[in-house]
């Protein structure tokens, strides 16, 4: 489609049954929408540990420890060397009875654009 990634139509219903939903998480630069992600999606169980503690372990070799759970969706390099989102990060998990695909938009102003058109 020539988009930067692929979404999924809110309310679409999956093979399996389930409604998908969007949730586009937005706020100021350096709110922690990248963190907040990580960690849920770590919560859930959607993040092997092994990837985990690589990311642990190469923010703490580059002087940003606490970012580990925001690389899990800021994977780019640049990302990860200024500590900020550039790029609409998706990802999905599912529950219950939902598929979510969430997408960590940007805050920094500069990429606010970019975070329009994840939205």
């Amino acid at each position: 489609t020539g988009e930067a990634f692929d979404f999924v139509p809110i309310q679409e219903e999956e093979e399996d049954g389930r409604t998908t939903i969007s949730l586009v998480v937005v706020g100021h630069v350096d709110a922690g929408k990248s963190t907040i992600n990580g960690h849920l999606l770590c919560l859930l169980g959607s993040i092997d540990q092994r990837t985990m503690h690589k990311n642990k372990k190469e923010a703490t070799e580059s002087g940003k420890a606490s970012f580990h759970f925001a690389w899990v969706l800021d994977g780019h390099a640049e990302e990860r060397q200024r500590g900020v989102t550039i790029d609409v990060g998706v990802t999905d998990f599912c529950t219950a009875n939902r598929r979510v695909q969430l997408l960590d938009a940007p805050g920094h102003k500069d990429f606010v654009p970019k975070m329009i058109s994840g939205a």
